[in-house]
């Protein structure tokens, strides 16, 4: 006899929903409270360099960051904290936290890049001035754990974060472009897959304006009840993820299901899902089937398969900023800058 376990999978879609009709572009719901744009960067200008989470592994890792932002045309600074080493973590709660708020109110640091993710940022949250880092605009960036900082910030600081490379990504000449672009040139981007890495899978069609947040399913699933997330509606939402097995993403999609979010938002992007396997495929949906459960009809646009995450060549997307979606064709555009 055969028993039921948390692989076994439900369909969440019955066939009803293929008839919702599209909400049309002019019916959603946007934000009227625009978040604060941080200054742009410029040549020269100096990057703080932060360890909010994980232990750096070695000196040389934040060498090889320090080279890559030094040939860019940055000088840069360490956190207090960057070699710290406590368990799992780069120091304690407290010497973390303190070694990012003093990059904060360093007024010479202009923007603060975090070098890994790991996790640990998500125990700073109560430690952290949200007032302060309001009264002193820069730019944040880093992905992973780091979604915790940057949709926080996000929410309680009014200011616009930065979902893009950390120190260990991969800073090649298609990452930095969209860095560069984005964080230094001031540029309303257009984000388009380079078409021999990712196909687009379109879900739902559609078009759907919206102010962006998002990053990683995992972390945004685990502030769910915490007072850190923004209110849905009117929001476009960007997800991925990095070696979560296909029960473990429909188990945190139904949490995002359950909490009504996808009844809020006015479009889902779906990003990066590397190494999202089934270790026994025979006894497991695919990731694609899982999204299919979820998403295929929805009633809004939803689209897969965005170079966001951890993949070799990403984008770099401005947390709580506007921005228009097609999901036709798997574009996303900013509206306005996303810095000054």
């Amino acid at each position: 006899m055969s028993t039921l376990s948390r692989r076994d999978f439900i369909p969440l879609i019955g066939g009803a929903i293929a008839s919702l009709p599209l909400l049309s572009l002019q019916s959603m719901p946007t934000s009227d409270v625009k978040l604060q744009a941080p200054k742009a960067l410029g040549k020269g200008d100096c990057i703080g360099l932060c360890a909010p989470a994980g232990k750096v592994k070695s000196e040389k890792e934040i060498i090889e960051f320090e080279d890559i932002l030094h040939r860019l045309g940055f000088i840069t600074k360490r956190a207090t904290n960057t070699t710290n080493k406590y368990g799992y973590f780069a120091g304690t709660d407290e010497e973390r936290a303190e070694g990012f708020m003093n990059l904060i109110q360093d007024h010479e640091v202009r923007a603060v890049f975090f070098i890994r993710g790991g996790w640990g940022c998500a125990r700073l949250l109560p430690l952290l001035n949200f007032t302060t880092i309001a009264k002193n605009p820069k730019i944040i960036m880093g992905f992973s754990d780091a979604t915790t900082l940057l949709t926080a910030i996000a929410v309680k600081s009014r200011l616009i974060t930065f979902h893009g490379p950390s120190g260990n990504s991969t800073w090649n000449d298609y990452s930095v472009k969209y860095v560069e672009e984005l964080l230094v040139k001031k540029s309303i981007v257009t984000y388009t897959n380079k078409k021999e890495d990712s196909p687009i899978r379109t879900y739902s069609k559609g078009q759907a304006k919206g102010v962006l947040f998002g990053g990683n399913l995992s972390v945004i699933v685990s502030l769910i009840g915490s007072g850190y997330l923004p209110d849905w509606n009117g929001k476009i939402l960007f997800l991925e993820d990095v070696k979560e097995e296909p029960y473990s993403i429909d188990r945190m999609l139904m949490q995002l299901k359950l909490n009504g979010v996808f009844d809020k938002v006015n479009g889902i992007i779906l990003g990066n899902f590397r190494k999202c396997n089934a270790e026994e495929p025979e006894h497991s949906f695919t990731l694609e089937e899982v999204f299919e459960n979820y998403f295929l009809n929805q009633k809004v646009p939803v689209f897969y398969g965005a170079q966001i995450g951890h993949t070799l060549n990403k984008f770099t997307l401005p947390v709580g900023a506007d921005a228009l979606m097609n999901a036709n064709n798997g574009t996303l555009k900013l509206l306005r800058p996303a810095v000054n």
